[in-house]
């Protein structure tokens, strides 16, 4: 009697689940695809179903990683079409098709990069790169001064106008320049008296003789 029980239940849970089950097949969309391009899904409903007003959830598994992506939590069944925009990175996918019995799969699809252009990026936008660091030895140029026109320097010593340094007023490097010591009145008397002695000498000898 136990038994029966468990087999008449087992039975009423098949008949269940076949009469929730809406979609019987899901096509596998004719590949290769290209990344950013749209592609048509199709599938099959199992017979007598009614798929008015149902959703399913479609999704996309990484063939190599097991990664699900989601595609559409909610597209509608009763078309039996859908059109999915490939956004996944290029590699081999089974597009899933879930409408609340169970997950229907298609076989593998392949999509590619497009062909001389860049992927669809999938992450966060990379940073810029950084300003590249000027070239080493490039001079810098003085704030306030042009690159065609040196800034002026001025002679430490001599100041502006280019002047040489002075020395008691008179150029080092003009000999013309250099005044002579001028006698004072005390050697001029001294150098009077020697005259007038020396007058004084010639005259006594003069006489004596």
């Amino acid at each position: 009697m136990t038994r029966l029980l468990k087999l008449v239940t087992v039975i009423f849970a098949i008949i269940s689940i076949a009469s929730a089950q809406i979609v019987d097949t899901l096509n596998t969309p004719l590949g290769p695809v290209t990344q950013g391009a749209n592609v048509m899904v199709s599938w099959t409903l199992s017979p007598g179903a009614d798929a008015t007003g149902k959703t399913g959830d479609l999704s996309a598994t990484d063939s190599a990683t097991k990664n699900v992506i989601p595609i559409d939590p909610a597209v509608p069944l009763a078309p039996l079409t859908y059109t999915w925009q490939v956004k996944v990175p290029p590699g081999t996918y089974v597009i899933g098709l879930n409408d609340g019995s169970g997950l229907k799969q298609s076989g593998e699809v392949v999509v590619k990069a497009p062909v001389g252009g860049s992927a669809i990026p999938t992450g966060p936008a990379p940073s810029p790169a950084p300003a590249p660091a000027p070239a080493p030895g490039t001079p810098k140029t003085p704030a306030g001064t042009t690159a065609g026109s040196p800034p002026s320097t001025t002679g430490a010593a001599g100041g502006a106008g280019g002047s040489t340094p002075s020395d008691g007023g008179s150029s080092s490097s003009n000999p013309s320049n250099i005044s002579t010591p001028t006698p004072s009145s005390a050697s001029l008397i001294f150098s009077g008296y020697e005259v007038v002695l020396s007058l004084l000498c010639v005259a006594i000898a003069m006489l004596q003789f």
